[in-house]
This record gives structure tokens, C-alpha cells and sequence, in this order.
């Protein structure tokens, strides 16, 4: 198991330009951590042993990826997925031209949404239940400038030139997952050249992709460097927004960068500026895990965050969503709430053993469903456990309401008499995820609160 988490870094006395690059690369790392992490994505999904190595399918660039199985603790190349959706996913270039993203006629009782995602976490657009609806549409994925026609009945989105589409159709239980694997396979992503024929040229598809992710690495890099120029790299296809960023921009030069940010010249460095430099990439990291552990608005003992998916220029709330939330949803479309820690504030154990209750009335508020899963502390992994439940909500078939119409979940190492209610633990430390999905305003208007967990 690999430890996301990045422990504070010894940093010795600092002085002169060794500090003066450190500071400069700190800022470096966390502002440009998203588009950074987007590219690296982008380019894992695309080879050709994508499955076995990340269990995420392959994924060209401007193709769709589909995830046929709900994610078990042998996904890990992202921290706390979900266990609640079948996932289609994929990387975009739009700067060629257009595509046509066309979605079925669905029952009305089918949640899904394709959430469209920028480089850097920021969400500008959803296709799905709650803002198109469950009708069948075509819609044009247009990068910046184009003026070109669209067929007709096709509606445009405008997109910025590089992002991700994360699409989660829902599975509600065991004997769902063909039905939302014959969804999945009706939503389809179509070069505009091509969508007349109603054909792909994968020919075409196959060389644009690789071109897009392809990347070298100065030689004689040191490794502890690959993330600046691999920022570099990342800032020719998402480029720095004009005022917003113009003070990091500016700083970069200082630390080896050239043209605006998109060339990195590790030889004009000195040793000190490149320990410097060195000693700024886990410092970077170490800060964006302390502020996961603390950003946004506490209820008993449950974090969220009303800004999820609207980062701005909190780069470092920013930093840290993507790496341990990559791809999370708007609070309109899902929110999110982690728990860390019991009602008496006391971390989060297995082999203590806790209990949930939601009072009579007192539900989740979610107008599609709910669910809440266990991860492993260490790197955001699902549990596993002999009975393979990784989350338990109101999908969970065989639940054990309380008489008076409450609900009480049990979660812990050890399992409890009826295993009904039971959401296993690992031995060690965890946290846990509440998801509502399509919320009421209950929670942001002060309604409704998650109990704190006993």
C-alpha cells in the first residue's frame, strides 16, 4: 500500500537564493498540482496498460473510458472514490475541433450526470438528471474561438481547451449492473469531422492522442525536479488566466522558467536554488495533507466545503481537492462530507468500534440517495473486509431500521452480532465519507446536520 500522505519534511536553516527558491517552488507546486496531476492522468488513462496498472480502463484522449465494475480497495490511483456509480470518464482536447457528446433516453428514476472539469478542478458545466434532465441530446464540445456550424439539434457548450468529462451513472444493487452498463455504452463522444457518418476515425483518434501526451523530460533531469518541468509543460496546454495568476507567472523566472511559465531550464540553476527546490516538493505536498484534514465548514465532527468544485484562487485548497478529491462535484450536484475523528474528538480507530444513528426523520437529505464509505487513512483506499461492503446507505438491500423509524449503523474492526448494518474498518486509523447526492438545501440552510458519530 502506498501512503499518500507526505510527512513534514526536514528543511534544515535556509537562507539566501536556497530560500528564496524554496518559497518560490512551494508556490510553484501547489498552484500548478492540478494541472499537473490532470496531465499525468491523462496520459496513464491513454496507455495501453492502463487497466492493469491503474484498474481504470484505457482511455485515448478524446475517448471515453468505462468503468464496468463499482470500485473495490484495489483502485488506488485515486484517493476515496466512490462505490455508488459506474464511471465514464474521459481526457479532452478540444483545440482541433469540436465533439458531439450524445446521451440516451433514460427512465426518470435513473440518476447519472457527466460533470465537465477543468485542469484545474474547476467544474463549468454538468449533462445529466438535474440540469438537462434524462432525455435524450447531442451537445458540441467547443474550445475557445471556434466559429464553426453545428448540426442541427445539437447544442453548444463552451469549453475551455483542455478538460475532463467524469460521468457516473447510478447501479442500485447487485442485478443493476448490466442495465447501467447498456447506459454507459449509449453515451458516446464523436469528432465533429466524423459525426455525420456516425463513425470514429480511430486512426486519427489514436495519433492525436499520442501526440497530446506525449512528453520529454530534459536529460540528466534529477528526479526531484521532473515536477517543475512537468508544470511547464502542463501551463502550454491550460495557460496561466491573465491577472489572476500573474504574480506566480512572474515569479517562475526566478526559478528556472521561461515564457511565461512553459519552459523549465534545470541547468540554469545554482546547487542552492535546486535544493531549494527540492526541499520545496514535499513541504508542498505536507501542506496540502494538513489542509485536507482541516479546509471548509465543520458539524459534528463532519467537514465540507460549500465552494467543492469552484476553486478560484484558493490555490491551496485547490491543490489539496485535487489530490485527495480529484474530480469532486459541485454541492448543487453532490456533496461531500468526511469524518476524521468521534463526538469527543478522538481519531478515528477500527478496533474501537463506533455507532451512527439517524434519528426518526432524519436521513441524509438527498433527492437521489445516499451512502457512506470507509477508506483507509493512509491513502484514501476502500477496506477490504470478508463481507466486500465498502459503503452502506438507503441501496443497501436487507437494512435494520430502529422501531421508532431511525436508522443505526454500526462501524468498526470487529463485526457485530447482525451484520445487517455493519460498514467494516480496518484495524488502524480511517475516515469515513458521507455522499448525498442531488442534496436538499437542508444542510447549507442549517435544517438538517449529520449526527456525530458515538
Amino acid at each position: 500500500m502506498t501512503d499518500k500522505r507526505v510527512p513534514p519534511p526536514d528543511l534544515g536553516t535556509l537562507s539566501g537564493p536556497e530560500a528564496q527558491s524554496f518559497l518560490i517552488g512551494v508556490n510553484a507546486v501547489i498552484w500548478g498540482y492540478p494541472a499537473v496531476l490532470f496531465e499525468d492522468l491523462m496520459a496513464g488513462r491513454s496507455q495501453p496498460d492502463s487497466e492493469a496498472r491503474t484498474g481504470t480502463p484505457r482511455s485515448l484522449v478524446n475517448q471515453f473510458g468505462r468503468v464496468r465494475h463499482l470500485r473495490g480497495p484495489e483502485y488506488k490511483q485515486i484517493a476515496t472514490p466512490n462505490n455508488d456509480t459506474l464511471f465514464i470518464q474521459s481526457f479532452v482536447d478540444v483545440t482541433s475541433e469540436p465533439l458531439i457528446l450524445s446521451v440516451p433516453d433514460l427512465p426518470a428514476a435513473r440518476y447519472y450526470v457527466l460533470q465537465l472539469w477543468d485542469a484545474n478542478g474547476d467544474t463549468f458545466d454538468h449533462i445529466g438528471t438535474r440540469v438537462t434532465g434524462n432525455g435524450a441530446g447531442r451537445y458540441a464540445l467547443t474550445g475557445p474561438g471556434w466559429a464553426g456550424t453545428l448540426p442541427q439539434g445539437v447544442t453548444r457548450i463552451n469549453c475551455p481547451p483542455c478538460f475532463a468529462i467524469w460521468g457516473r451513472v447510478a447501479v442500485y444493487g447487485s442485478d443493476d449492473l448490466e442495465i447501467a452498463r447498456a447506459i454507459q455504452d449509449q453515451i458516446t463522444l464523436t469528432p465533429l469531422s466524423c459525426f455525420s457518418e456516425h463513425r470514429s476515425d480511430e486512426t486519427a483518434v489514436t495519433a492525436l492522442s499520442e501526440a497530446r501526451v506525449a512528453m520529454d523530460l530534459p536529460q540528466g533531469l534529477a528526479p526531484e525536479l521532473a515536477v517543475f518541468a512537468k508544470l511547464a509543460r502542463a501551463l502550454r496546454h491550460t495557460p496561466p488566466k491573465p491577472l489572476q495568476d500573474d504574480v506566480i507567472v512572474d515569479q517562475l523566472s526566478l526559478i528556472g522558467f521561461s515564457d511565461s511559465g512553459r519552459s523549465f531550464h534545470p541547468d540554469r540553476l545554482t546547487p542552492a536554488q535546486i535544493s531549494g527546490l527540492t526541499k520545496a516538493v514535499p513541504f508542498a505536498q505536507h501542506l496540502m495533507d494538513v489542509t485536507m484534514q482541516t479546509v471548509g465548514n465543520t458539524i459534528n465532527g463532519w467537514r465540507w466545503s460549500p465552494r467543492a468544485g469552484i476553486m478560484g484562487t484558493d490555490y491551496l485548497f485547490r491543490a489539496c481537492w485535487a489530490k485527495w478529491f480529484t474530480g469532486g462535484n459541485l454541492p448543487d450536484e453532490a456533496i461531500y462530507m468526511i469524518c476524521r475523528t468521534d463526538a469527543s474528538h478522538a481519531p478515528l480507530v477500527g478496533t474501537t468500534g463506533y455507532r451512527l444513528r439517524f434519528a426518526p426523520g432524519a436521513l441524509p437529505p438527498a433527492r437521489a440517495f445516499w451512502s457512506l464509505s470507509m477508506y483507509d487513512a493512509a491513502d484514501g483506499s476502500f477496506v477490504a473486509n470478508a463481507i466486500e461492503r465498502y459503503s452502506i446507505g438507503d441501496r443497501t438491500a436487507g437494512l435494520d431500521y430502529d422501531p421508532d423509524g431511525g436508522l443505526t449503523l454500526a462501524i468498526g474492526h470487529s463485526p457485530p452480532d447482525s451484520a445487517a448494518n455493519w460498514l467494516p474498518a480496518p484495524e488502524g486509523a480511517f475516515y469515513l465519507m458521507l455522499r448525498l447526492y442531488l442534496p436538499t438545501d437542508a444542510l447549507a440552510s442549517g435544517t438538517w446536520a449529520p449526527p456525530g458519530l458515538e
